[in-house]
C-alpha cells in the first residue's frame, strides 16, 4: 500500500506521562480518568513493564484479521493505513474481538446497542479536516 500512515511511537523515550493517553480521550469525549487498560473508553493507554513503558493500541495491521472475519464488512483496511470500524453495519457477532492476535479490540458490554471500540487513528477526524484520504 502506498501512501500509508501510521503512528510511530519511539517508546525508549517514553516517560510515561499518559498525554497520549489524554489526548485521545480528549478527542473521543471520554473521562480523563487514569484507567490503564485497554476499555470502551481507553482506546490507547501507556503500560508499565518493570522500568520500561508500552503503548498499547490497535496495530492497523497490513492484513487485519479482525476485517477479514467481519461478515458484513463494518471494519475494513483502508488505502491510507488505518483499520475503521462502521457501527451502521456491525450486527454484534464479536468475531472481531476474538480474532485479533493483540486482543486490541474492546466491546461495549454495558450498553443497550453497544459496539465494538478501538483505535482508529483519527481517520474520521482527519477526513473531516482535508489531512487524510480516506
Amino acid at each position: 500500500m502506498e501512501n500509508t500512515r501510521s503512528i510511530l511511537v519511539d517508546v525508549t523515550k517514553c516517560i510515561g506521562c499518559r498525554s497520549w493517553e489524554q489526548a485521545c480521550k480528549e478527542v473521543h469525549g471520554f473521562p480523563l480518568n487514569t484507567e490503564t487498560k485497554l476499555s470502551p473508553t481507553a482506546l490507547t493507554v501507556i503500560e508499565e513493564r518493570g522500568d520500561k513503558f508500552v503503548r498499547r493500541m490497535c496495530m492497523h495491521c497490513q492484513e487485519p484479521a479482525r476485517a477479514s472475519v467481519c461478515l458484513v464488512g463494518a471494519l475494513k483496511k483502508t488505502s491510507a493505513g488505518p483499520v475503521t470500524y462502521d457501527a451502521s453495519k456491525c450486527i454484534g457477532c464479536r468475531y472481531c474481538l476474538v480474532a485479533c492476535p493483540f486482543n486490541v479490540p474492546r466491546y461495549e458490554w454495558s450498553k443497550l446497542v453497544p459496539y465494538v471500540k478501538k483505535c482508529d487513528m483519527c481517520a474520521e477526524r482527519k477526513r473531516k479536516a482535508g489531512n487524510l484520504p480516506v
